[in-house]
């Protein structure tokens, strides 16, 4: 009535089951958890500087985004080319986390004595040229500098204030936008 050989071989054949697939989901987990360590480090955000306007590019020479030390305030060091058919006078900068549509420019760090930047020139933005950094702000208000420790990754906003060399005077500045991303690095 009760054969004890039909018991013993689902048994078995149920061992054998979690066996098999138990392994198999062990190998499984350990290898997301080695990718869940790893793959952080591997993965880094591209470094990239990219103008919505044509006639601008800032990706001859990378960025460079410095997390100064002591206070990890970003800050940035760039090259703006001038692609465009005209000379432009480069009338201020701003860094922040705003999105392009929403920044302020009276926050931009204001530029004077700098001579025009001809069509086809560049002009490098560090704190030697502007006699400070450029100092990375965030989108709240009041605004505050960004801060990150080095190898965080960055995205913010480029903002150039600047005007064609032939406008009348006492035009409105022209806002010239880039998209930045990048790694922070130490100084």
């Amino acid at each position: 009535m009760f054969d004890k050989n039909a018991s013993s071989r689902k048994g078995q054949a149920a061992m054998e089951y979690l066996m098999t697939y138990g392994w198999a989901i062990l190998v499984i987990v350990i290898v997301l958890a080695i990718l869940a360590f790893y793959l952080p480090t591997l993965i880094k955000t591209p470094e990239s500087c990219l103008f919505s306007q044509p006639g601008f590019s800032c990706d001859v020479k990378k960025p460079v985004i410095v997390s100064e030390s002591g206070t990890n305030e970003v800050y940035v060091i760039m090259r703006l080319d001038n692609q465009q058919a005209q000379g432009i006078i480069v009338k201020g900068i701003i860094c922040t986390t705003a999105a392009a549509a929403e920044i302020d420019k009276s926050k931009a760090y204001a530029i004077t004595g700098l001579p025009p930047v001809p069509s086809g020139g560049n002009v490098e933005f560090t704190s030697t040229l502007l006699g400070q950094k450029v100092y990375c702000i965030d989108d709240k208000t009041p605004a505050n500098r960004v801060v990150a420790v080095p190898n965080a990754d960055f995205r913010g906003t480029i903002g150039i204030l600047y005007s064609y060399v032939n406008e009348v005077e006492g035009a409105p500045d022209r806002l010239a936008t880039a998209t930045l991303t990048g790694t922070v690095l130490a100084p």
